[in-house]
C-alpha cells in the first residue's frame, strides 16, 4: 500500500465537477423553496426539511425514486442529506421528485 501511496502523491481531484453538480442542485432546490446553506466544499447538501420529521420526508422522496438520508444520522434533524457525486443525469431525474414532494409539503 506505500507504493500506491507513492505512486498517487502527484495526483490531484478536478473538483470543478463537484462544483457544477452542487450549483445545478442548489440552484434548482432553492428555486422549488427548499432552505439549504450552499457547501464550500465535500460533496453533499443539507436542505432543511419543510416538515419536522426528516424521516417521514426521506420517505416522501422515496416514493418518487429519489434517494436521500435524514439529516438526524448525522447530528443535523429536521434536515437531509443529498449526495452529488452521482451521474448528471440522476440528479437531473430526481428534480421532478423534489418538486412533487415540495409541493405537497406546501414549498
Amino acid at each position: 500500500m506505500q507504493h500506491v501511496v507513492r505512486a498517487l502523491q502527484g495526483v490531484s481531484v478536478d473538483v470543478s465537477d463537484y462544483q457544477r453538480k452542487r450549483d445545478f442542485l442548489y440552484g434548482k432546490l432553492t428555486e422549488l423553496g427548499y432552505e439549504i446553506v450552499r457547501p464550500q466544499g465535500a460533496f453533499y447538501l443539507f436542505p432543511r426539511s419543510p416538515i419536522e420529521d426528516d424521516v417521514a420526508f426521506v420517505e416522501a422522496l422515496q416514493r418518487w425514486n429519489v434517494l436521500t438520508v435524514p439529516g438526524r444520522g448525522f447530528g443535523t434533524p429536521g434536515h437531509f442529506r443529498i449526495s452529488y457525486c452521482v451521474e448528471d443525469r440522476v440528479l437531473e431525474g430526481a428534480i421532478e421528485g423534489f418538486a412533487r414532494v415540495a409541493k405537497e409539503f406546501g414549498l
